[in-house]
């Protein structure tokens, strides 16, 4: 389980939805709502962080990017 009060990059392999802290830190770093994070991860059908990046790029709410932090 994710502790939030570590204060570094949330999980770098998947992306929770069911915890604030990650939904603000990958909107932000994205740039897109919290409605279309979520129908990335539907449309990627896991919580990847790549699958719902690429998922993102195919639905046209950002460009492709390098995932380094």
């Amino acid at each position: 389980m994710d502790n939030p009060n570590w204060r570094g990059n949330p999980d770098s392999d998947r992306i929770s939805l069911q915890e604030d802290y990650e939904v603000r830190y990958w909107t932000h770093k994205w740039n897109i709502s919290k409605e279309q994070l979520a129908e990335a991860e539907k449309k990627a059908g896991s919580s990847v962080v790549r699958k719902i990046h690429d998922a993102l790029v195919g639905l046209g709410y950002i460009q492709p990017q390098s995932l380094e932090k």
